[in-house]
């Protein structure tokens, strides 16, 4: 007589008729998408082969894909999926970070209208939350180019000392990297102010106390003569510059100095406002601030200080420049 495992006939019966009911938590669990998985996938181009391969269909099959966006009035739809990855700092330390991976598809209802197939996934990001960086990793439309170094991304450090140091009044700190800072990404500042009348859609590098940003492109947006940074290039809508720029002395790299007046409110905006609010100065509606520009010919980094005029005077923008010490990262 065989010996009693502990399991009871009906158990033993019901595992006959369903050889597969034991597996299905690992069979669920080998479907998740992971970062490691992701990694894999990506290496050799295997992420473009599944694209191309299996559509849609092969990551829906990802039991942590989830749909975030189907509206109507959308051209594509939006999957989203939660992944964390171990960063391993330049001290050591291993922390979690957390990144989300935004997969855009053509929606069937609008897709033969614009060229593209029903469900043809158009792209793929993947964002650190925290600071809102992304890198693109597919792309059905060839003009774009996608990452060519995933690994190299998910250990990008985004501290501001890798590259620069500088002195703050008491009543400020250094806030987190951030990734939208209109045409530059970097780190704003933060400390006791309250934050002003602004409409919609205004980007926070606007009415923010202020903060130092980091670009890439400098032949874009700095001239040089001779040798010698002589004027800046910043154009964007809403946005006026006052005077002309002016050279600063004792800065670690050359530096310009200006002043930029933005638009807090679209001109329907304000006339709403002014409606519903008929004392509110007439100054309420745009914000001014001083920019420091700092680069150096031969590099394509460039660094802007910028600091609201409603907290900082010309003297505490030319002392903050001067104070800026770069490290060898830095360009």
């Amino acid at each position: 007589m065989p010996e009693n495992d502990g399991q009871t006939d009906t158990e033993e019966k019901a595992a006959s008729e369903n050889p597969d009911e034991g597996a299905g938590t690992e069979d669920e669990a080998a479907k998740e998408l992971t970062m490691a998985s992701l990694l894999e996938l990506y290496e050799n181009g295997g992420l473009a082969l599944k694209v191309e391969e299996e559509g849609l269909d092969g990551f829906l099959a990802y039991g942590n894909m989830e749909l975030v966006s189907d509206q109507e009035d959308f051209l594509t739809g939006l999957y989203v999926c939660d992944l964390v990855y171990p960063y391993l700092s330049e001290n050591g330390t291993v922390r979690d970070r957390n990144y989300e991976l935004q997969l855009s598809y053509w929606r069937p209802e609008t897709a033969e209208e614009y060229g593209h197939a029903q469900n043809e996934i158009d792209n793929i990001r993947l964002m650190e939350k925290e600071s809102q960086d992304a890198v693109l990793l597919y792309e059905v439309d060839e003009r774009f180019t996608v990452t060519k170094d995933l690994a190299g991304f998910l250990q990008r450090d985004y501290g501001m000392e890798q590259y620069l140091t500088c002195n703050l009044p008491n009543d400020f700190t250094w806030g987190t990297f951030r990734s939208d800072l209109t045409f530059l990404d970097g780190w704003l500042l933060e400390g006791k102010a309250e934050e002003p009348l602004h409409g919609e859609g205004v980007a926070e590098a606007w009415y923010c106390p202020g903060g130092i940003g980091r670009g890439e492109a400098a032949s874009e947006m700095l001239l040089f003569e001779n040798g010698v940074l002589t004027d800046v290039s910043l154009m964007m809508n809403h946005t006026e510059r006052l005077g002309e720029p002016e050279m600063l002395e004792g800065c670690a790299v050359q530096a310009l100095l200006t002043e930029y007046v933005f638009d807090l409110f679209t001109p329907a905006e304000w006339e709403e406002y002014l409606s519903q609010h008929p004392g509110t100065e007439n100054d309420a509606e745009q914000s001014r601030y001083w920019y420091v520009f700092l680069g150096k010919e031969n590099s394509e980094i460039y660094y802007v200080l910028f600091l609201n005029q409603e907290y900082f005077t010309r003297e505490d923008a030319v002392h903050m420049a001067q104070s800026v010490r770069f490290t060898e990262k830095a360009f």
